[in-house]
């Protein structure tokens, strides 16, 4: 009776399913995200497991585990080792990396992992057994094909559904991913083309291929890359994440329910506001949160940036300026005194072209009812002289440029600041790309975590191309105009033998230097993605269903995926479970599973998991936003790199004591 009376105060001992050591001061109590407050930690993270996977190979069984970063990224490293254990016997101890080879491995024996801190031994991973090949194959639940109306400007006409862009959260809190996946119909398409599409599903998928649940967005949200931009983060702080999107009436929820709160509790669910042209340009626009592990509509609110006039947004061209949206989580400035709080918040942003508008939201807890609610905290808009007209991007990005602990937010050309006030514009307009990083070579950086970001450019009277510093905008390398429309570039460390990033450009003809623009020698072949792959540091080249390294050839190749439509890039990339290095989701070409593909390559580096950088895991919370885009972590990972800091994050305890 007295431990319970304890814990009603505020103090609680006990473990957390890491098996480390819980404890909270006397008086803590969940703070207005819901959380259990930290005075140690500042950034709210996601609450993982060891992430143990297992793989045959033709050397043995690979092995790769997750270093959770708040508790085992620790100076000197020789603090923190890992014991691996095959059929509940101690294998080895590995002291220098979170993977390992076992030569006399098969493919039905058992394998756990423990940390060993400070020389006391943690709790150990469940058992795994390898999987049969380098990848999880997870059966997906095809939607059924569907016919447009006979209204329609394109009547009786036949659609499928393939899977596209895909995103990750704990739903469930078991410390473990699930994946949202979007389907597309085939009849998408942007507002500047005529034309009815089907309706946009999302589905949520656990690991072992179960499916949770399907929302169907509905009639009244259009079919194409710019429209649904999903989120999914746990924005309230109780251990499972939500999924936020854009929605309108006639959405159902994962249990097949009209939305019914907030304005859409009076709405009209059998209204089509779809015009003759297809488009939909009139209408109720909502922003709904969803209950990742259900799928149930949790709080519905009207939509900002509020659609108005189309000719606000510029030429009305089919709505098509007025209909392009973006989206990412993000720790911005939430606090009374303009500081961060370091929980996540919800943006959403409307316009790339004319005129850019985005807003900060928050899902969280009312300190007075106790109640979660979905409340607007600023409003960035060039119509009301907060943010820049004319300079977005089909992609957008977040990182903390100035150190303060609280992330900007690079909307194309320009930087928004963290308090959703103008920060600084390049000027030099739209572009489809942009890369957000540590970019420079490190004897360059001024400090080891400043911010670079690297854009192409469509205006062929600016530079094809810049690098500029995040915070202050100011210019590091341009490229000369062209008078053409750049469309793709990419930038990253993916050559050992030069310091820093490189970069190149559908308007470069060569590799150049990201940190003063020297040619480096021949580009590669494809403008796409990145993803760190094998054994080194430097970061590999991703184009259709295949990664390859530069100036050696392919590593992977999957002849039966497909990638994400006219774009080629993947479903996802990001360190979903194993080490540090990144893992790949491709879609089956006949679209019934996602293939997840991991690094079988042993590698010395240790590195806290990627999803524990608080920049690296927003910037994967925004990879299916518009024209998808790679993630970059916070720090330098490549030639020349140092040890990364410890990330000054708080990962919220998932499991109480038992009393």
């Amino acid at each position: 009776m007295k431990r319970a009376v304890l814990v009603l105060l505020g103090l609680c001992f006990g473990c957390d399913s890491r098996g480390l050591v819980v404890i909270t001061s006397l008086g803590s109590t969940p703070d207005a995200g819901g959380s259990i407050a930290n005075p140690s930690g500042h950034y709210h993270m996601e609450n993982l497991d060891r992430g143990l996977v297992a793989v045959s190979t033709p050397d043995g069984v690979y092995l790769g585990w997750r270093m959770i970063a708040d508790v085992e990224y620790l100076d000197p490293p020789t603090r923190v080792a890992y014991v691996v254990y095959r059929d509940d016997a101690p294998l080895t101890t590995v002291k220098d990396s979170t993977n390992f080879l076992d030569l006399q491995g098969s493919p039905d024996v058992q394998y756990q992992v423990a940390a060993i801190v400070d020389g006391e031994r943690q709790e150990l991973s469940p058992k795994v057994t390898a999987w049969p090949q380098d990848y999880l194959r997870i059966p997906l639940q095809i939607p059924p094909a569907g016919v447009t109306p006979a209204t329609c400007i394109s009547p009786n006409e036949h659609y499928t559904y393939s899977a596209g862009d895909g995103s990750v959260g704990d739903l469930d809190g078991d410390g473990r991913y699930e994946i949202v996946l979007k389907w597309d119909p085939s009849n998408a398409k942007d507002n500047s083309i005529p034309g009815c599409t089907g309706d946009v599903l999302l589905d949520a998928y656990t690991l072992d291929g179960k499916q949770l649940w399907r929302i169907d967005l509905g009639p009244n949200i259009r079919a194409g890359s710019h429209y649904t931009q999903f989120l999914v983060y746990d924005f309230d702080g109780d251990g499972k994440a939500e999924v936020v999107v854009k929605t309108a009436p006639g959405t159902l929820d994962g249990n097949d329910n009209y939305l019914q709160t907030g304005p859409a509790a009076t709405d009209d669910d059998s209204i089509v506001y779809r015009n003759s042209a297809g488009h939909i340009l009139t209408g109720p626009e909502y922003l709904t949160v969803f209950e990742g592990a259900t799928g149930a509509e949790l709080a519905t609110a009207d939509f900002q940036p509020a659609r108005g006039a189309l000719t606000d947004w510029g030429p009305p061209d089919g709505g098509n300026r007025a209909y392009i949206f973006l989206s990412t989580a993000a720790f911005v400035s939430d606090q009374p005194d303009g500081t961060a709080s370091g929980r996540p918040s919800i943006i959403m942003a409307r316009g790339v072209y004319d005129r850019s508008a985005l807003c900060a939201w928050n899902w969280r807890q009312n300190d007075l009812t106790q109640q979660n609610e979905l409340t607007l905290l600023w409003t960035a808009d060039s119509a009301q002289g907060t943010a820049y007209a004319s300079q977005g991007a089909d992609s957008m990005m977040v990182a903390d440029a100035n150190g303060d602990g609280a992330q900007e937010i690079i909307y194309g050309s320009s930087t928004i600041a963290s308090n959703g006030t103008k920060r600084c514009s390049t000027g030099f307009g739209h572009g489809d790309t942009l890369h957000v990083g540590v970019l420079l070579d490190p004897s360059h950086q001024v400090n080891e975590t400043d911010i670079q970001v690297f854009m192409v450019h469509q205006n062929g009277t600016q530079p094809a191309y810049d690098v500029h510093d995040a915070f202050t905008c100011d210019t590091i390398v341009k490229g000369p105009a062209t008078g053409v429309d750049n469309r793709e570039g990419v930038a990253d460390d993916i050559d050992p033998n030069n310091p820093g990033a490189e970069m190149w450009s559908d308007a470069s003809p060569v590799l150049l230097s990201a940190t003063d623009g020297t040619n480096l020698g021949p580009k590669p072949s494809s403008s796409n993605f990145l993803i760190y792959w094998d054994a080194d540091e430097s970061r590999e080249l991703e184009d259709d269903t295949s990664i390859t390294k530069y100036g050696v050839g392919t590593l992977l190749s999957c002849a039966q995926c497909e990638s994400n439509g006219g774009g080629k890039t993947p479903t996802l990339t990001a360190d979903l479970f194993g080490d540090w290095r990144e893992e790949i989701v491709w879609r089956e070409a006949d679209n019934s599973a996602l293939r997840v593909y991991t690094t079988t390559d042993v590698t010395k580096r240790r590195i806290y998991t990627l999803m524990h950088d608080p920049q690296y895991r927003m910037q994967v919370s925004a990879e299916q936003t518009g024209f998808n885009q790679p993630p970059h972590p916070g720090f330098h990972i490549g030639n020349g790199m140092k040890m990364p800091p410890k990330p000054d994050i708080f990962v919220r305890p998932s499991q109480l004591p038992d009393l």
